[in-house]
């Protein structure tokens, strides 16, 4: 009798302990909500839905509850710093007290071990470009560091006033210091002799006034530079001088006549043909007179 008795109490005390979790899972059951399952591989990966963010992969899982009367799901993403980021669809809702799981494996991108360039500039205060980008100036100590270079090729150009470029292809290695010295040449100088008929014309040279013919200017980069010679009078004379260092070229030239300016045919009278002609006038007026 005893026994009957105490087993009874023991199997009411497992009844005490089973019915909660049965009606637990009959309540999920009975619920209106699946569930998406999502496991991924990064911990701390930002779960997006729908371009929303839904949470973030906390041991390896994270759960999104999905309603059938709700508008559907249909693309997710996951994303975190230092990984892909790995798209997905949608391609189904979870019916009630269903969990439907989605498996995610992200990669991881390759890690960039970035160097630095030291540019050795000679002379200073030259400018300089990195990739067809403007990197600064170099400043008088004649050292220009480029931070953070990822390895490969790149292309590095310096200019300055007064000098020929120099630019050079570089191939920086990964986490490395790299040192490239850079010797800009000075333009080579020429000179310049203009003459012109008739003389005393203006020379103009790259637009600036220079002095009058007969000149010679000294000291002039080489290359191309345009030429005015201008005159009172005379049509202007415009062409190109190609100048070589060490060199002297010569531009001569013979001014033609100006065009008059219809209107402007006149000639002026000086002060002593006036004088002249009036006094003429005022005799011929006093002999007529009776």
């Amino acid at each position: 009798m005893q026994r009957s008795y105490l087993k009874s109490l023991v199997l009411c005390a497992i009844l005490t302990f089973l019915i909660p979790f049965c009606v637990e899972a009959d309540t999920l059951a009975a619920g209106d909500a699946g569930i998406y399952r999502f496991h991924g591989n990064v911990e701390g990966a930002e779960v997006y839905v729908d371009g929303q963010m839904m949470g973030v992969i906390k041991g390896g899982l994270l759960d999104l509850p999905a309603f059938a009367s709700g508008t559907p799901y249909r693309t997710y993403s996951f994303q975190k710093e230092g990984y892909y980021t790995y798209n997905g669809v949608i391609n189904s809702v979870p019916a009630k007290g269903q969990v439907l799981h989605i498996y995610v494996t992200m990669s991881a991108m390759p890690i960039v071990e970035y160097s630095r360039v030291h540019l050795l500039v000679s002379p200073p205060d030259a400018k300089v470009t990195w990739d067809g980008e403007p990197a600064g100036d170099v400043p008088p100590t004649g050292i220009l560091i480029i931070y953070n270079v990822v390895p490969g090729k790149h292309t590095v150009r310096v200019t300055k006033e007064g000098y020929q470029p120099a630019e050079q292809v570089l191939n920086v290695a990964r986490n490395d210091v790299m040192r490239v010295p850079l010797t800009l040449q000075p333009v080579p100088l020429g000179s310049v002799t203009f003459e012109s008929v008739p003389a005393g014309a203006s020379v103009f040279l790259d637009g600036q006034f220079k002095g009058v013919t007969p000149l010679v200017l000294s000291d002039i980069p080489s290359g191309s530079h345009s030429v005015t010679l201008s005159s009172e009078g005379f049509q202007d004379a415009i062409s190109a001088v190609q100048v070589t260092g060490g060199g002297n070229t010569l531009v001569s030239e013979t001014l033609n006549p100006g065009t008059p300016v219809p209107g402007s045919t006149r000639a002026a009278l000086s002060p002593l043909v006036l004088a002249g002609a009036l006094a003429v006038a005022g005799l011929l007026f006093v002999s007529r007179r009776p």
